[in-house]
């Protein structure tokens, strides 16, 4: 069994064949489990790999500016220099391990999910105001159709902002120019819209998105886990909702991309 050899009859006989067939159907369920074993544990490797690399990348930087500063003995303005690298390090790591913590929680399914009536358009509002220079520093065109009303449904506020969030940041890094958000009703939902261009995506890459640890390399030298896009949708599950994606339209270099983000209604 270990050889994954089907076996033969060395003569015809009607009984043993119907045996063997047996055996053989059995011999090859084993043959694809192990397949999808091996798989399995090709892809673990290469996830423990991604998340080695992107910790070991901020903690080398702030552990030799700490050991060039020890080294000084003094601050001047070029210590200073390096004490704000060391902070944004610090802040990129501590984000990366968050975001591996978040992650077991939701598979363990020990995430605290409680539901509550929440104001999606003055969660993203706020959400976008706060983490707004992702977007300026990326140089992109933000474009707003957001209603002048209360726009309520059924979720859970920290989870909404975490997906919100999640979602900027996936765009600061992958957005080519511009980005356009709104937020419409559709019958008993509430569906919010990112739509962005990107040179960095291509069509057979949606199918991806939402895998844990898929990024494009451009994305990984900038502080990058490739679990956002896998906690949103797995958050917005967890509110009974749905989070998806879908190519809009491919013109040369660019792509359109659109997210979708989709949550049970309520009236105020």
């Amino acid at each position: 069994i270990n050889q994954n050899h089907i076996l033969h009859l060395p003569f015809p006989e009607k009984t043993l064949e119907v045996l063997m067939s047996t055996i053989n159907s059995t011999l090859l369920e084993v043959r694809n489990e192990r397949k999808t074993y091996l798989k399995r544990e090709r892809d673990f490797q290469m996830q423990i790999e991604a998340i080695s690399h992107d910790l070991r990348t901020p903690l080398t930087v702030i552990l030799g500016y700490l050991k060039l500063l020890k080294r000084n003995g003094t601050f001047d303005f070029d210590d200073q220099d390096m004490l704000e690298t060391i902070i944004k390090k610090a802040e990129a790591m501590e984000n990366l391990i968050s975001q591996f913590y978040d992650h077991s929680r939701l598979i363990a399914g020990d995430y605290d999910m409680s539901f509550e009536e929440i104001d999606v358009n003055r969660i993203l509002r706020e959400v976008l105001a706060e983490n707004f220079l992702i977007l300026e520093n990326a140089k992109l065109k933000v474009h707003t159709h957001f209603p002048d009303r209360s726009v309520i449904a059924k979720g859970n506020k920290n989870a909404l902002e975490r997906i919100f969030l999640n979602l900027l940041q996936n765009i600061g890094r992958y957005a080519y120019s511009y980005v356009d958000m709104k937020i419409e009703k559709n019958n008993n939902r509430v569906v919010v819209i990112f739509e962005n261009d990107t040179n960095k995506l291509q069509d057979k890459d949606i199918e991806s998105l939402f895998e844990r640890f898929f990024m494009k390399d451009t994305s990984r030298t900038q502080g990058g886990s490739g679990l956002g896009l896998t906690i949103a949708k797995s958050l917005a599950e967890e509110m009974e909702g749905s989070l998806e994606a879908k190519i809009m339209e491919s013109l040369g270099d660019l792509t359109a991309i659109q997210f979708m983000l989709s949550l049970s209604s309520l009236e105020i």
